[in-house]
């Protein structure tokens, strides 16, 4: 069964015309390797999403489906904490701890923050 992310991928590389192989070649991994991210037999490094980007020209609505394949597929979101201050640490953390427990109407707020923030970057 082919995951989210690999229906992506598999749009994606048909609109370039390359085969698995292909692409595979492109983002310097083995076939079976982008098969079994693709299958969702293994974990999408964050990574690639950069190079995937790059290497076929994605819009920004196109990494953001492509972006949100690999979240769906992996059933996480990774973040680079070791680039952050020690107050995005402390707000990332305590952000993934209570989210789970959020009612609507916070969530909701906090979506809007972050949209707006999004917004003006």
């Amino acid at each position: 069964m082919v995951s989210n992310f690999g229906l992506v991928m598999r749009e994606i590389r048909s609109k370039a015309g390359d085969s698995l192989r292909t692409c595979a070649a492109k983002l310097d991994i083995s076939a079976p390797f982008l098969s079994a991210m693709e299958v969702g037999r293994r974990p999408i490094p964050s990574h690639y999403l950069e190079k995937i980007k790059s290497i076929y020209d994605l819009s920004e609505e196109e990494y953001t489906v492509l972006y949100n394949s690999v979240v769906e597929t992996n059933k996480r979101v990774d973040i680079g904490i070791d680039r952050m201050t020690d107050a995005q640490k402390e707000v990332s953390v305590t952000f993934a701890r209570k989210i789970e427990n959020a009612d609507s109407e916070l969530v909701e707020k906090l979506r809007k923050v972050l949209m707006e923030s999004n917004d003006s970057d």
